[in-house]
């Protein structure tokens, strides 16, 4: 089950990241990308939904990114 969801999410260009994970209810958390909500509603039904062992899907959007970074803050380890 979760190799095949993995192989298929690996196919979709609008995934930019996929983790699995704990301590919650869900097994995966998705980072995706798209235009608007109607390619959103096409993600979600046309492609996620219909993954083979995909009960439910929780989503969460965001409103305001505050900060985005990509530099990792390792001063404090150089001392």
């Amino acid at each position: 089950r979760f190799e095949h969801f993995q192989e298929v999410i690996g196919k979709c260009p609008e995934v930019l990241e996929c983790s699995l994970v704990t301590g919650m209810d869900a097994d995966y958390q998705l980072k995706v990308v798209v235009p608007d909500m109607d390619h959103y509603q096409k993600l979600l039904l046309g492609t996620l939904t219909l993954i083979e062992g995909v009960s439910s899907v929780r989503s969460s959007f965001v409103l305001n990114q505050v900060l985005a970074s990509t530099e990792l803050p390792l001063e404090h380890l150089r001392d």
